[in-house]
């Protein structure tokens, strides 16, 4: 065992309080464990503890062996001058504070089963450690913790855009502009897309955004895309010779070719289709993120994406080569979906950070609640374990708990790991539970 499970034992009182004695033998009776302190010093804050006939008002330290008071130097340490108790498992020494005066010592236990399932949950191999008993964790509980981590997540995406805010001195367009060319990149071209949006920034695009055909040739030519001289194609050489003009009248220079990827994707999402389809959305919304901020029913974002690119990539995935099976190629329903998560949202969140609007704050979670589900390997993980997603904010914060806390084992810091250990082991608790799904 650990210093954090001991931790967790003694915030949550699951230590066995019928031997509650010092290493003196006086009786200790515990009013309040204190408040679990997360920085340097002490593990726990203003504890309120009755040693003998004495109440005592201060901190206390946890240990898994009390001689490890010394390994870890805290008997030299002034910020450990107000511990009044020293929590251990095993009473291997001794402990005197600097000034030499014995510092009280309580041994704790805790039952078998506590520490089994704990043991359990931290050695487990699997990618969701409690994968067999999630589903029996109270609903209600459950869903409140999945709000929490929805928020969480957020603040986690929007991490990166207050580092672009600080660097662009709160330019929210120019952040976005950034962050919706990287979101349609997805995993695979985010870097080359990334590289784009700054080599174009959304001043010189606006310049243009009244002609496809300009914002076009500025895209791709400045993405490389139009530097062959071996396509006899019409369109091709149009643009061509437009962003020739453009790349002399702003001083462009072409990005390498070689670094978009094709591998493993379907044609319809080539960076080729996705340039066209950036170039529609910018030439439709001349000022997409203020249209977006001024919008009251989030549920409206979604008809702002519903864009076509131009007319020559219906019968066309690269240039120059005629597609087998032609169709308009539509920002589709689950890009739509992505740009909700991780454009749309992360973007009113950050913008509400910076003002101090709660009440935006909430629309962007609400923003959340009306995308569906995400559907990948992740969320089929938590679909095994009986847990079902209602929408992209629980499947968002599902994301968020499996990455951040069950890849991590941090079992004690979650709201479903901390039921488990606590409850668990008690069959009454669970004799009316149901191993039905959980709809969150």
């Amino acid at each position: 065992m650990n210093e954090d499970f001991l931790q967790f034992i003694w915030n949550y009182k699951l230590y066995d309080p019928s031997s509650l004695k010092t290493n003196t033998g006086e009786t200790v009776e515990i009013l309040s464990a204190g408040s679990r302190n997360r920085d340097s010093g002490p593990d726990f804050h203003d504890a309120k503890i009755k040693i003998g006939d004495t109440l005592w008002v201060g901190s206390v330290e946890i240990h898994v062996k009390a001689s490890e008071w010394y390994v870890h130097g805290h008997h030299d340490d002034k910020a450990y001058r107000n511990v009044i108790l020293h929590v251990v498992t095993h009473d291997d020494a001794l402990v005197r504070r600097s000034g030499g005066e014995i510092l009280p010592t309580l041994k704790i236990s805790y039952s078998e089963a506590v520490g089994k399932r704990y043991a359990e949950l931290s050695e487990s191999r699997s990618e969701i450690p409690c994968a067999e008993h999630v589903a029996k964790v109270d609903s209600f509980k459950f869903s409140f913790w999945l709000n929490r981590l929805a928020t969480e997540r957020l603040e986690r995406k929007t991490a990166e855009i207050n580092e672009l805010l600080d660097r662009t001195l709160n330019d929210f367009e120019e952040v976005f502009h950034f962050v919706l060319f990287r979101a349609f990149g997805f995993k695979t071209n985010a870097l080359p897309f990334e590289m784009l949006a700054r080599s174009l920034p959304c001043r010189l695009l606006r310049k243009y955004s009244r002609s496809l055909f300009q914002l076009e040739a500025l895209l791709f030519g400045r993405a490389g895309f139009l530097e062959r001289d071996d396509i006899e194609d019409e369109y091709y050489r149009r643009l061509k010779s437009e962003f020739s003009f453009l790349r002399y009248k702003h001083e462009l220079a072409p990005m390498d070719n070689s670094i978009w990827k094709y591998s493993k994707l379907r044609p319809v999402n080539f960076p080729t289709v996705r340039i066209a389809q950036v170039a529609s959305l910018l030439n439709r919304h001349e000022q997409l993120w203020e249209t977006i901020l001024a919008l009251d029913d989030m549920r409206h974002i979604r008809s702002l994406f519903d864009v076509c690119a131009s007319e020559y990539w219906d019968s066309h995935y690269l240039f120059g080569k005629t597609a087998a099976k032609p169709s308009p190629k539509n920002i589709g329903t689950t890009t739509t979906d992505s740009l909700m998560i991780n454009l749309a949202a992360p973007m009113l969140f950050a913008f509400a950070a910076r003002r101090g609007e709660d009440e935006l704050k909430e629309k962007s979670l609400h923003l959340l609640e009306i995308v569906p589900p995400e559907i990948n390997r992740h969320i089929a993980e938590w679909n095994k374990c009986n847990i079902k997603p209602r929408n992209a904010l629980e499947s968002q914060a599902l994301l968020h708990l499996k990455s951040e806390y069950c890849a991590r084992s941090k079992c004690l810091n979650c709201v479903a790991g901390k039921e488990i250990i606590q409850n668990l082991p008690d069959t009454e608790y669970y004799k009316e539970k149901t191993t039905n799904a959980i709809y969150l």
